[in-house]
C-alpha cells in the first residue's frame, strides 16, 4: 500500500466520525490528522489527496461530470460531508444530482448574510442576454425531450440560429449582425461546458448540467417563460444585452475574464 493510500486510510475515517458526531472536525482532531495528510513541505491540509482534487475541481467549475470522471463522482460521493463543510466556509454550497450525475457549487444568497455581505461572496450570478436566455430555455426543452426519447441530445449551429431568428420580429433582423450574436452566445455557452463538442463540425451535444444551470420546478415553466420573452418588447441592444435570466457565472474574476478563459 502506498503511502498516500495508507494517509487516505487513517484520515478520512476520523474526519467521518467527526461529522457523524456532530463535532465539526475538533481542533484536536485536525492536529492530529495534519501530519498524516500533508502532501507536500508546509502543508498543513488534512483531507487526503482525492478529497481535495474534487474540490478543487468543484471551485474551477462549472460543474463536476459524473459520467466523464467516475473516480471523483466516487470520492465526492464518499465525501460530501466533508465538501460541503468546506465549501460552507467559502459561502458555498454543493448541488447534487444523482440521476445525472452532475455536481455544482453555487454561491449562498448574500441576504442570508447581511447587507453589506456581498463582497464575500466568490461566485456572482451573471445575467444572461437575450439571445443567451432563448438558447438556454430551448436547450432546456430539448434535452428533456431528448431524455424522455433516450436520444443523444444534439442540436446544430443552424437550429440554433433558427431558434432565435423565430423570436426576433422580421423587421429587426439582420442577417451577419444575428449570426454574429448567436455564434458568441454559443461561445459562451461552450465556455460553461453547457453546450459541448462532437466530432461533427457546428454540431453540439447538449450537457446534462442544464438542469441545474436553470433549476426550473417544473419543465412546463420553461415553456412559459419563453412565451413571455417573446410577447415582451425587445429591448435589446445590437449585442442582445438585455438580461432576463442569471446564471451561475464566473469565480472570483470579473465576467469577461471568465468568458475569455472559457472557464467559470
Amino acid at each position: 500500500m502506498s503511502e498516500d493510500v495508507e494517509a487516505e486510510a487513517e484520515v478520512a475515517p476520523e474526519l467521518e466520525r467527526g461529522f457523524e458526531a456532530g463535532t465539526r472536525e475538533p481542533e484536536a482532531a485536525l492536529g492530529r490528522l495534519a501530519n498524516a495528510a500533508a502532501l507536500y513541505d508546509g502543508d498543513t491540509g488534512v483531507l487526503p489527496l482525492r478529497v481535495r482534487q474534487v474540490l478543487v475541481r468543484l471551485l474551477k467549475g462549472p460543474y463536476l461530470d459524473g459520467g466523464r470522471d467516475e473516480r471523483l463522482w466516487t470520492t465526492l460521493l464518499d465525501s460530501q460531508d466533508v465538501l460541503r463543510s468546506r465549501l460552507s466556509e467559502l459561502f458555498l454550497g454543493l448541488h447534487v444530482d444523482h440521476a445525472r450525475k452532475i455536481a455544482v457549487v453555487r454561491p449562498v444568497d448574500p441576504e442570508l448574510l447581511g447587507a453589506a455581505s456581498r463582497s464575500t461572496i466568490l461566485r456572482q450570478q451573471r445575467a444572461l442576454s437575450r439571445v443567451e436566455t432563448i438558447l438556454l430555455l430551448r436547450l432546456r426543452l430539448l434535452l428533456d425531450r431528448h431524455t424522455t426519447a433516450q436520444t443523444e441530445p444534439t442540436v446544430t449551429l443552424e437550429e440554433l440560429s433558427d431558434v432565435v431568428a423565430h423570436y426576433q420580429p422580421s423587421d429587426q433582423r439582420d442577417a451577419l449582425r444575428d449570426a454574429d450574436t448567436v455564434s458568441r452566445a454559443v461561445q459562451k455557452l461552450q465556455a460553461r461546458r453547457l453546450l459541448l463538442p462532437t466530432p461533427l463540425e457546428d454540431v453540439y451535444l447538449i450537457s446534462n448540467a442544464l438542469p441545474l444551470a436553470l433549476p426550473f420546478e417544473n419543465i412546463g415553466d420553461v415553456a412559459r417563460h419563453l412565451e413571455a420573452l417573446a410577447e415582451a418588447p425587445d429591448g435589446a441592444d445590437d449585442d442582445g444585452a438585455n438580461p432576463t435570466l442569471d446564471l451561475d457565472g464566473g469565480a472570483s474574476g470579473q465576467e469577461g475574464e471568465a468568458d475569455e478563459e472559457g472557464i467559470e
